[in-house]
């Protein structure tokens, strides 16, 4: 994925450059945002989750588990 903007400010320099970066993970707090591409050129369709996989460190007051979740639906 490239990310493009953090924080709703979009990845450019002085002078127009961007500043855009290639990555295979983002690291998010609470009330972080990060806007990526994702390019899905070759892969199959269906619903891929997107979470943390650090799941014993993560709470939901009285629910075993917890944190950020999301999912991309590729047709």
């Amino acid at each position: 994925m490239k990310v493009v903007g953090t924080g709703a400010h979009i990845l450019r320099g002085p002078g127009g450059a961007n500043l855009y970066y290639d990555t295979n993970s983002v690291t998010l707090g609470g009330g972080e945002a990060v806007d990526v591409l994702i390019d899905t050129t070759g892969v199959a369709a269906g619903t891929y989750l997107l979470y943390s996989t650090n799941l014993e460190a993560l709470s939901n007051g009285a629910e075993d588990f917890g944190g950020m979740m999301t999912e991309i639906v590729i047709h």
